[in-house]
């Protein structure tokens, strides 16, 4: 049975957090402009793109009150030195205290670092201060890793992070189903893992340029419901998706659901008007 807790949605599931790419200076002065403090600013880096362009965005965002929470690409570093100068630059300039760490999907490395594990075995995540790291979880598989691979990789991730002192979050690609995400949810559990679970999802946009996303990025089975008006109780709506995984989290706590993280998908200012519409 449906809950009739009547909460913003935001409120029920708890914090809520948005994603941009560090170069695109719209979407940054969008969430600077619109959103409230201390609101979390995932930037995501982009292959050959310079470390300067991470740290610009992070820095503005900082300045502006929020927090932002820079992507760390394993493949997309040269060097230990570029590792060590990029995150005592972020720590000095941005005063990051959480990053999202990630291997990438560069086929062939550009420096040691193939994975998000080769990071954390470096020691210099815990020298320059983060107290926080976050992972990817996949509510419907990866396209090219088998999902007991996956499994692996996050519980070896998870070990390394707690052994290094570290806090955690695990953030789920997009989805535009919630049972997707709650059988994760059930399954991350049964195995042990209880790290909180912020659940991806797109942000208000145009209907066309989600279903180009999700062919273009790999999305499962969920994305067929945007062959559907969002009013057809069968189609995608952020607001059903969303009170979806509150009634689930009310009456399953052990899920550990922890909140919304959108994904504007070039919308940023509807996801920043959806965000403020909720509060």
């Amino acid at each position: 049975m449906a809950t009739t807790d009547p909460s913003p949605l935001p409120a029920r599931l708890g914090p809520r957090s948005i994603e941009i790419t560090a170069k695109d200076t719209a979407s940054r002065r969008a969430v600077i402009e619109g959103l409230p403090e201390h609101t979390e600013v995932f930037v995501a880096d982009l292959p050959d793109q310079p470390p300067e362009v991470v740290l610009e965005a992070a820095a503005e965002i900082r300045s502006a009150g929020l927090e932002p929470v820079p992507h760390l690409v394993a493949r997309n570093l040269s060097s230990a030195d570029t590792l060590d100068a990029v995150l005592r630059d972020l720590r000095r300039m941005a005063q990051v205290r959480s990053v999202f760490v990630t291997g990438g999907d560069r086929d062939e490395p550009s420096g040691p670092f193939a994975s998000a594990l080769d990071l954390l075995g470096t020691g210099l995540l815990q020298r320059h201060g983060l107290t926080r790291l976050a992972f990817a979880g996949y509510p419907e598989g990866h396209p090219r890793i088998p999902t007991a691979d996956l499994e692996e990789a996050l519980r070896r991730k998870l070990a390394a992070a707690r052994a290094g002192g570290f806090e955690t979050l695990l953030i789920s690609q997009f989805a535009f189903d919630a049972a997707p995400v709650v059988a994760m949810a059930r399954r991350l559990r049964s195995l042990g893992l209880m790290v909180p679970l912020r659940v991806g999802t797109a942000g208000p946009a145009d209907r066309h340029t989600l279903a180009e996303f999700a062919r273009d990025l790999g999305a499962g089975h969920s994305a067929e419901r945007l062959d559907h008006p969002a009013s057809d109780p069968a189609g995608f709506s952020i607001e059903r998706f969303a009170a979806a995984l509150a009634d689930a989290q009310a009456q399953e706590p052990a899920l550990g659901l922890e909140g919304l993280h959108l994904f504007p998908f070039g919308s940023t200012e509807a996801s920043v008007g959806w965000l403020r519409q909720q509060r």
